[in-house]
């Protein structure tokens, strides 16, 4: 599957060559003085998109841009996700996106989560979390040694929880979005298996400290 990379301002070069390595067929999509980033770490846009309040526009040179107003609903992170899924792209790489100021992390949360809501799929990355808004399913993923996992209701609940192949199992369970019960679990398996029936889910792999980049 062909990947919508995305390059927020607070980008640091994590995960350039392995998480955000851009691939044949995928699409890498700046949002403002995220090209500055990518430009400084080596990676080749494909077009900036936003309204050009943190970054002069020239500093884009000839590459590709679109500008929007400032004055305007969208973050500039919800318009390269906007512009992605019009291309037909359904899975989003973002790095730049956490830290930094708060209200940009929980917008960027929002943003995943409209995703998920979609059928789409959203990752916030940097050195030490990788982060996503789940929908309804089964999914299969390996684990990752060194860090933990995270679970957290990002609907009001989430409901029919199983999940298997860690150290603190679950069968068809609720968690709320009021209590944090979910947080820390360590990997038993060398993957692990997570079903829900009902609401949004953010599933979070994180470390304690800084990963290579």
């Amino acid at each position: 599957m062909s990947h919508c990379i995305i390059i927020a301002g607070m980008y640091r070069g994590e995960e350039k060559d392995r998480f955000l390595k851009k691939q044949p067929g995928d699409l890498l999509l700046c949002a403002d003085s995220g090209y500055a980033a990518a430009v400084r770490y080596g990676m080749e846009p494909d077009l900036t998109l936003g309204d050009f309040d943190s970054m002069d526009e020239k500093e884009t040179g000839s590459s590709l841009r679109i500008r929007f107003p400032v004055k305007k609903d969208d973050t500039d992170l919800r318009l390269c996700m906007k512009e992605g899924w019009k291309r037909g792209y359904r899975e989003f790489r973002i790095g730049g996106g956490l830290g930094g100021r708060f209200d940009h992390t929980l917008a960027n949360l929002q943003c995943l989560a409209e995703c998920a809501s979609l059928g789409g799929q959203g990752w916030l990355v940097d050195s030490q979390n990788r982060v996503t808004v789940l929908s309804p399913g089964e999914y299969v993923y390996p684990s990752m040694p060194g860090r933990y996992l995270s679970l957290f209701a990002f609907s009001e609940t989430v409901d029919g929880i199983t999940l298997q192949g860690t150290e603190w199992e679950l069968q068809d369970a609720q968690i709320r979005q009021t209590y944090p019960i979910g947080c820390s679990n360590w990997f038993r398996d060398p993957s692990f298996t997570l079903r829900f029936t009902r609401g949004l889910l953010v599933l979070a792999f994180c470390g304690d400290n800084h990963g290579e980049n």
